[in-house]
């Protein structure tokens, strides 16, 4: 059951036993459900300390989104935290922003929120019951006209979607405010060329047949890239619109991607890190001395390759991906994202809130 590998990737099985032990948040009206998607996030007091998932950072601006709906912002020089508008209280996982004001975030009950004045509001764009009606019309649409073959993806559609929107987005990337990929659990994914508004289903153009989960997408080196299940990283064939499966060789599951113009880096489970200088052709892996999971990376400004995991480390690379060293941890606080704010500091977030550290 690949349940396990969605918990993994949002938190890391270490990460999320401590979580269940000893965080817990405000629920919106005591013990009675309330529907995530119905109810705005809560707001709470310093939500900068609250458990954070994921992280992104342009020019001044930084987001960062986590659990039930929270989402925090900071612009250089103004110092403090704050805490953002959201109109649901699912769990928000990744968040990306393309300018100083444009961000898109992604989470469970498929969920996809996009800001437009730097993370203080945001809005609904996706969600898992709309996700449903969209993607069912759109492959009957082209089945009805003769495409028979699409009777798969739609037949997983229905495995993601008919049981409510219960499924999570878990990658988000746009590479400018109008082109964007959304990935998640059970193979489900999404493309947008109109900054979200609407949002096909891609299910038939990625070498996925067994509708692997899909952990998170990003562009390095001007590709684009999936890292998923099984050790697969899937690149972006443009010409065909078709993501290209590439096998790092490993048999568990990748949580994230980075690098530069010369090195792609993988990571994943167990520590385990995976560098190619091939677009993924080829792979080697990486030497790193921690088995703990590994959950984002980052390319910092002089180059080197920072990487956090779920045992608070904080690994570095000064040599394109080959080698990683521990630069400290963060005892107690495991790690999920991670980002450069410039000044000489990596700001990171987890089940312990938000944490500045230098670099040196």
């Amino acid at each position: 059951m690949r349940i396990s590998n969605i918990i993994g990737r949002t938190f890391g099985a270490a990460a999320f036993a401590a979580f269940l032990m000893f965080v817990h948040l405000p629920c919106a009206a005591g013990d009675t459900f309330v529907d995530p998607l119905s109810a705005p996030a809560l707001e709470i007091q310093h939500p900068a300390q609250a458990p954070l998932l994921g992280i992104a950072s342009f020019g001044q601006t930084t987001i960062a989104v986590g659990m039930r709906g929270l989402a925090v912002f900071r612009t250089a020089g103004q110092g403090q935290w704050r805490q953002s508008k959201v109109p649901v209280e699912s769990d928000i996982v990744s968040v990306v922003l393309v300018s100083a004001n444009d961000a898109w975030a992604c989470g469970h009950d498929g969920v996809v929120l996009h800001s437009m004045d730097a993370g203080k509001s945001w809005m609904v764009q996706l969600d898992g019951v709309s996700a449903k009606t969209e993607f069912e019309a759109y492959y009957n649409s082209l089945i009805a006209s003769g495409n028979g073959a699409l009777s798969v993806p739609l037949q997983q559609v229905h495995v993601n979607y008919d049981n409510g929107p219960t499924l999570p987005w878990l990658g988000i990337w746009f590479s400018d405010a109008q082109t964007g990929y959304i990935v998640g659990s059970f193979g489900d994914i999404a493309h947008t060329e109109d900054g979200g508004k609407t949002w096909q289903p891609w299910l038939d153009h990625i070498d996925n047949p067994n509708f692997y989960d899909l952990n998170a997408v990003a562009e390095v080196g001007g590709q684009i890239y999936i890292a998923g299940e099984q050790g697969i990283v899937y690149r972006l064939d443009a010409a065909h619109e078709k993501f290209v499966a590439l096998s790092t060789g490993y048999g568990g599951s990748l949580f994230g991607l980075t690098g530069t113009v010369k090195t792609l880096i993988a990571f994943g489970m167990e520590g385990m890190i995976y560098h190619s200088e091939d677009r993924g052709q080829t792979w080697e892996r990486s030497n790193n001395t921690s088995t703990a999971g590994i959950m984002d990376g980052v390319v910092l400004a002089d180059g080197r390759i920072a990487l956090v995991s779920e045992n608070g480390g904080i690994l570095i690379s000064d040599d394109d991906g080959t080698n990683f060293h521990s630069a400290g941890s963060e005892p107690g606080m495991p790690l999920a994202g991670i980002t450069e704010t410039g000044d000489g500091k990596m700001t990171l977030v987890g089940l312990g809130g938000v944490s500045d550290v230098s670099e040196k």
